[in-house]
Parts: structure tokens; C-alpha cells; sequence
């Protein structure tokens, strides 16, 4: 017995000595790994196409496991990843001017990939542009030249479709100090800037000088279906430099002409189906604070899901009265219901989810909200608000009454 178990330990230490070599070579070659020689670096879009839901992203691969740790322990801001791995829409080979494409960057086991805010859009081209001499660490042979290509999803083989379905003002006849258009599409859209593809003619035919802010934002709303184009505000309120310059982009009394170019691509890379183009006629500019007093409202009658009426003596602004006007009970709970707009935003409607009961509502007007020129309730565009003093209040509220069955309620 004794002698089994002799036996037994000299096999165990004969094989110990290879399993000892083995992990001392494991480790040598990984540690061989992490100060490697660099490869080439690969950059390429990569895409999903079981799961096209998924928004595609762009991979930097050839990075060593060095580069790759180093990345994940560094505390890079967002200047910094943008100065290393930087996306710009469009092919020009000097996109220094280009605002980068906004996005998240993450370091997985094998590469350094960057996925955007909004997907890529099919068909248009994106300038990825790496530049190795800002990795957090050196290691040997690695290049330090940027490295630079074009990268795009296929466009999708589609005849267009999408139009521009609606413009806000809706009235015929603008106000000279118009703050805002709202431009509503059938169909999702891309990601080009609107001041590429609207323009106001004036009377003569000749196109207005930039008459829009001249930002490159993204005000769209969550589904893309409807973007809000801003009037340079600079140039729209009295007595402030470029005003006092250049004036008003619209003119009291003259007719222009609102065109929107079929260059304006959808979220499939299609052109517009057809070119818009609206005369309207510009009036008086509108230095009037909203007044809740002047709004008339018809109140249905109990036990009936009929509209609450709101009519206002101007329009208000479309965007706004969809979100900033509310019905709530006299114990604040705010009624669910359905919001309509009609006669050109100075129509609002109410349609309860369910019958309304009888009894006293308040219909409740956040501060935010505005007419097209930017006026709020109790405080005009036009007026500074001096600091703490006579400032509004978050909301304000107008009763009124639903009457019993064969009775119209009003308001107080």
C-alpha cells in the first residue's frame, strides 16, 4: 500500500513539471500580447441583416489588447473621442467645419466601435476619420497618420414617396415677426438640415438672405415626421444688432413665396415625391401678450363625449397648443381625452376619453405656451423680463361648467 502511494506521488511530480512550463509559456505569450507590434487597422460598417431594427455601427478593428484595455480605463470626454474616431456626413475630405455625428462609443473585447444617435441614413455617405496618435498608449510600429474612409448603408430600391404634408402658420396672411414654421411629412425623415432645402422668395422673385437661424440643430419631433424651422430671432426682435442692420426677414405688406425642394431626403434616402411651394402674404407685426380672458369656450353638455371648444382671437402656435393646453377637474386630476386644431390654430377641441360627468373643469395653459411670434400669457416677445420680478406663474387656469343633459355649460 505504502509502496502504491510512492509510486502514485512520483507520476504526480513527473507531470507537475509540464503543467508548470505550459502556464509559464501561457503566460510569457500573453504577456507578449499586451506589447505586441501593431497591425493595421480596419475600419467598417457593420450591420445586422436578420435584425435591420438594429442601428448599424462602425467598428475599428486591428487595435491590440493593450490599446484596447487602455481605451477602457481612460476617462475620455466627449471632445476627446470625437478628436479620435470622428463621423461626418458626406464625403469631403476636409470635414474640419462639419459638426461630428453624435453617438456612443464602446470598447469591446476586439475592437472599438461607435454607434450614432439617430441610424445611419440608407444611401447617404459617412467621411470615419481615426486617428491613432490620440490612443492613451504607443506601441510599437503603430501608425500615426489618420486613418480615413467612407462608409454607407445601401439605399433602399424605393420610388419616392414622402410630401410635405402641412405648414404651420396655416393662415394665408403671416405676422412680420414670425418666430417659427412647423413643416409636417407623410413619412419619417433623414437627416439633412432644412436651410438646405427651404428658401422664401420675395415678390420680385429674388430669394430672401438668410432669413433662418443659421444652426445646423435637429428639431424634429420623436418620429421625424415633423421638423420646426426657426426665424433668426436676432433679426426678428427690435433694437438688438442685426435688427437694427439687416432688419426683419418678412416685410408687413409685401407676398412672398415658401418653396421646399425636392432634394430633402426621407429616412429611406428618397427625394420628396414633389416640390412644395406656398404664396402667403405678411401683415402687421404682433406685439400682444396672449390674453386667456378673450378665449370663448363651449362646453358641451354632461353624459355626452362632445368637444370642449376653445376659440382664440389669433392663432397660437401649433407645436405648443398640443402640449401646453390641458382640461383638469376642480381637485387637479387631469381629464385623458383626445386635442384637435382647427381654422388655422385658433381652434382647439377637447374630446373626453369617456362621458363627462357634471360639474365645474379648469382648462389649464402652461407658461410655455405661445402664439407664432413668441408672445406668452401676460408677457410679450418684444418685452425684456427683468429678473425675479413679475414673473409668471407655471400655469394658469380658466373655469367652466358642464351642465345636465339638455343644457350647455359656459364659461364663468
Amino acid at each position: 500500500m505504502q509502496q502504491r502511494n510512492g509510486r502514485a506521488r512520483s507520476r504526480s511530480s513527473g507531470l507537475l513539471f509540464p503543467r508548470l512550463l505550459a502556464a509559464a509559456l501561457l503566460g510569457f505569450f500573453a504577456g507578449c500580447g499586451n506589447s505586441a507590434p501593431a497591425g493595421p487597422l480596419q475600419i467598417t460598417l457593420q450591420q445586422n441583416p436578420a435584425n435591420r431594427s438594429r442601428p448599424a455601427l462602425v467598428e475599428v478593428g486591428g487595435l491590440t489588447p493593450r490599446e484596447l484595455s487602455s481605451l477602457r480605463g481612460a476617462q475620455l470626454g466627449t471632445d476627446q473621442w470625437q478628436a479620435l474616431f470622428r463621423i461626418t456626413v458626406g464625403d469631403n475630405a476636409s470635414p474640419t467645419s462639419i459638426p461630428p455625428v453624435q453617438g456612443g462609443y464602446q470598447v469591446t473585447e476586439s475592437a472599438l466601435t461607435f454607434t450614432p444617435l439617430f441610424p445611419f441614413d440608407p444611401g447617404r455617405a459617412y467621411r470615419v476619420a481615426f486617428d491613432p496618435a490620440r490612443l492613451p498608449v504607443h506601441v510599437p510600429d503603430r501608425q500615426t497618420d489618420v486613418v480615413t474612409t467612407v462608409v454607407r448603408i445601401p439605399a433602399v430600391a424605393t420610388e419616392p414617396s414622402t410630401v410635405v404634408t402641412a405648414v404651420h402658420p396655416a393662415a394665408d396672411t403671416w405676422p412680420e415677426n414670425l418666430l417659427r414654421l412647423y413643416i409636417e411629412f407623410s413619412a419619417p425623415m433623414g437627416n439633412g438640415s432644412a436651410r438646405d432645402f427651404v428658401r422664401i422668395l420675395d415678390q420680385s422673385g429674388r430669394e430672401v438672405a438668410i432669413p433662418f437661424l443659421p444652426i445646423d440643430a435637429d428639431f424634429w419631433n420623436p418620429d421625424r415626421t415633423r421638423f420646426t424651422l426657426f426665424f433668426d430671432p436676432g433679426r426678428v426682435k427690435e433694437d438688438i444688432l442685426p435688427n437694427r442692420e439687416i432688419g426683419r426677414p418678412l416685410g408687413a405688406g409685401r407676398t412672398y413665396v415658401l418653396e421646399i425642394s425636392t432634394d430633402w431626403r426621407d429616412a429611406q434616402s428618397q427625394p420628396l415625391k414633389a416640390a412644395y411651394r406656398r404664396e402667403f402674404r405678411v401683415g402687421p407685426a404682433d406685439k400682444n401678450p396672449i390674453v386667456m380672458s378673450s378665449w370663448r369656450l363651449g362646453a358641451p353638455e354632461a353624459d355626452t363625449r362632445d368637444p370642449l371648444v376653445v376659440t382664440f382671437p389669433k392663432p397660437l402656435d401649433h407645436g405648443l397648443l398640443a402640449r401646453a393646453l390641458s382640461v383638469e377637474t376642480k381637485d387637479r386630476r387631469v381629464v385623458d381625452g383626445t386635442i384637435t386644431l382647427e381654422a388655422a390654430d385658433t381652434r382647439w377641441l377637447f374630446t373626453p376619453a369617456g362621458p363627462w360627468p357634471g360639474g365645474e373643469f379648469d382648462l389649464v395653459a402652461l407658461e410655455v405656451l405661445e402664439d407664432p411670434v413668441g408672445n406668452r400669457i401676460m408677457h410679450p416677445f418684444e418685452v425684456q423680463a427683468e429678473a425675479n420680478k413679475d414673473q409668471p406663474p407655471d400655469q394658469f387656469r380658466l373655469t367652466f361648467r358642464i351642465a345636465g343633459p339638455g343644457r350647455r355649460g359656459a364659461q364663468p
